[in-house]
């Protein structure tokens, strides 16, 4: 009975997911994009905590005031498809998002990233359209110097309760379009990963703000170095909150 209840809860949060993409996408595009800002700040934040409380999650999320008010990079530890509600909760102003191309299949969501402002990442083995994609996304955001981005230094990996590997194309967009870091930690109970149906059970979803990591002297030469000290930031606060469970 309780697998009925879960599946029943979850469709209807896909269904939710569909019809508010489809209204807040169509509201965007009606105003030419004028409307994207108010929207997220006042409409696909609300929905993104209304659409976890269905699937059985809360959200524990710094307030506005506490993140950056000047355009920065945010990265963050991904292990769950989850991770875009609780971003998006946020509801920050000037911003896109790095989401995955693996993610199309999920179509109910497709509208709610492309309304939100999100930007489809080619998968690692597209190495030329990947390329040409970070090129392009970097003269975007040093022509829109106003706008902040997420992506996920992890980037696309099977889900699993650790801190995976760091790829650098985040990274080096974060240095080439000159913005600074900041570092976001998502804090998922391991039993509630949800690789599995059995594990989507419900649970406390928790983000909260590390650091922010000047990039102005950063160079491509020593970028590998960057890249092992933020992610030693990462192992260091997973294994603070999981000491009998640790990540290397």
């Amino acid at each position: 009975m309780k697998i009925l209840i879960l599946i029943y809860r979850w469709l209807i949060a896909l269904l939710t997911i569909f019809i508010s993409g489809t209204i807040g996408l169509s509201i965007v595009l009606l105003s030419f994009g004028y409307a994207r800002n108010f929207l997220t700040q006042h409409y696909f934040n609300h929905v993104s905590i209304f659409i976890l409380r269905l699937m059985g999650y809360r959200a524990h999320i710094p307030r506005r005031e506490e993140f950056p008010r000047d355009p920065v990079f945010y990265t963050f530890n991904h292990n769950s498809n989850l991770d875009i509600f609780l971003l998006t909760a946020l509801g920050l102003p000037n911003v896109r998002y790095l989401v995955s191309e693996k993610t199309l299949k999920y179509l109910p969501i497709i509208f709610s990233v492309k309304g939100v402002g999100g930007h489809y990442i080619p998968q690692q083995h597209h190495r030329k359209r990947r390329l040409s994609f970070f090129k392009r996304t970097s003269r975007f955001l040093q022509n829109n110097s106003h706008l902040s981005m997420f992506g996920s230094a992890e980037g696309v990996h099977p889900h699993r309760h650790a801190i995976a590997p760091f790829n650098r194309g985040v990274f080096h967009l974060a240095m080439a379009a000159k913005r600074n870091l900041v570092l976001l930690y998502i804090h998922m109970p391991g039993d509630i990963v949800t690789t599995k149906l059995k594990n989507a059970k419900g649970g406390v979803l928790k983000l909260e703000i590390l650091q922010t990591v000047d990039t102005s002297d950063w160079q491509l030469e020593n970028l590998e170095s960057h890249i092992e000290n933020i992610r030693a930031v990462y192992v260091n606060r997973f294994n603070q909150l999981n000491p009998n469970d640790p990540t290397q």
